[in-house]
């Protein structure tokens, strides 16, 4: 008995060891960039998955991941309160621009709507942790 708790809690640090991020940490890096891309709530993230990854070294690695984006605003919710909110010209110019940068990135996106995504993370790895790297 002590030797399968040795031996299973060996394997547990081994796997943290392991050097690679996880599906859950790749999850928090997508989700992290796109709120620094979009900074209003109108989506969420699902069927997030892990479709292949590349240890290039101790220090960096790739992702191919996959998911999709569902929104939970409408593009006409979001131009609506644009217009309703209190504020002056420079106000309503920059409602505008950022309307402009949502339609540019998503369409004419409805609430309910679901927009498959891929992409390749290229990852670094920190003192803090896994981070993507910045071209």
């Amino acid at each position: 008995m002590k030797r399968i708790l040795i031996l299973l809690g060996l394997s547990f640090f081994l796997a943290a060891c392991s050097g690679k991020p996880s599906v859950s940490e790749l999850e928090k890096l997508v989700a992290i960039e796109l709120k620094a891309n979009t900074p209003q709530a109108i989506f969420s993230i699902e069927n997030f998955k892990k479709i292949d990854g590349l240890q290039q070294d101790a220090q960096h690695y790739s992702a191919d991941v996959s998911y999709e984006l569902v929104f939970n605003k409408s593009l006409q919710d979001i131009a609506t309160q644009a217009q309703q909110a209190p504020g002056g010209a420079l106000d309503k110019l920059g409602a505008g621009m950022n309307l402009v940068s949502l339609t540019l990135l998503y369409g004419d996106f409805k609430v309910g709507d679901r927009l498959p995504r891929q992409q390749t993370l290229n990852l670094v790895k920190s003192e803090n942790g896994w981070r993507l790297a910045r071209e």
